[in-house]
């Protein structure tokens, strides 16, 4: 396999979920092996910002990742998740602000994004983690774990309170396209209580039922269906596979995850990055 960036410049605008302001994003071409870098705009020195897990300083309501001087971007795993489902290794992502749009909650506007560049490969080998032994983190009853495997294949169970999401789960392929689109439609979601305690505390200030799942209860509140009978899990797996994307190379191996979330799973992803530092 060989690394991929994109083949043209391209731009969009959109509402940021947690400040609530209006932020543009752009994506340009970059080098083999450079990976995933947020560019902050809005800043004129140190702006730069690699996507890897020891950049990670916050992983409760979306990752957020900090360089050395201090520069942030935030809300990230949206975006990686669509690069590393769609085979996009290297790309330039320019912002205006500390976070990425949340676009409608799901990762399709970004993978929209990608496709209207196209890719270009690269004359590079791209990168791959085989993992040859089985990593675990773990809280409690939460966990996430990977083990050797031929193919690649993530195994999610979420368990809400909420009986309007409740117990669920899903096995998918990543790799291929039917399972990768419904990853992809699935949107983030919360419930009503969620919201009332994240406003409080000044984030979830650009969330609306135009970008997220909202649920009460056993109803949930959105007048619009759901786009697939498993969106809930469908959409944890995206997190998922995003936070792992922080890895820059590709993962191969069996991942099983139980009631997890940003950060327990970019505490794996530490660990799996660990078996080849390069």
């Amino acid at each position: 396999m060989l690394q991929s960036t994109v083949l043209k410049s391209v731009h969009a605008e959109g509402v940021a979920l947690h400040s609530g302001r209006r932020v543009s994003i752009a994506l340009h071409p970059a080098d083999p092996g450079s990976g995933v870098r947020f560019r902050r705009v809005d800043l004129a020195d140190s702006n730069m910002i690699e996507a890897r897990p020891g950049n990670v300083v916050d992983a409760r309501l979306g990752v957020r990742l900090r360089n050395e001087a201090g520069a942030e971007a935030m809300t990230v795993e949206h975006f990686l998740a669509a690069a590393s489902l769609l085979g996009l290794d290297n790309v330039l992502v320019d912002i205006d602000a500390a976070e990425l749009p949340i676009f409608d909650g799901s990762l399709c506007q970004f993978a929209q994004m990608i496709d209207e560049a196209g890719l270009a490969v690269q004359n590079v080998a791209r990168r791959t983690i085989a993992v040859r032994e089985a990593l675990r983190v773990e809280d409690g009853d939460r966990f996430v774990e990977i083990a050797p495997s031929s193919q690649r294949r993530i195994d999610m169970t979420i368990d809400y309170p909420a009986a309007a999401i409740g117990w669920r789960r899903v096995t998918l392929d990543p790799d291929d396209p039917t399972q990768r689109k419904r990853i992809i439609n699935a949107r983030t979601f919360c419930t009503l209580s969620d919201i009332e305690g994240m406003r409080a505390r000044g984030f979830a200030l650009g969330g609306s039922l135009d970008n997220a799942i909202v649920v009460d209860g056993g109803r949930i509140i959105n007048e619009a269906p759901l786009r697939d009978a498993e969106e809930f899990a469908l959409h944890k797996t995206a997190d998922l596979i995003g936070d792992l994307a922080l890895v820059g190379a590709r993962v191969e191996g069996a991942v099983t995850a139980h009631k997890t979330g940003h950060e327990l799973n970019t505490r794996l992803a530490r660990r799996i990055a660990a078996l080849d530092p390069a």
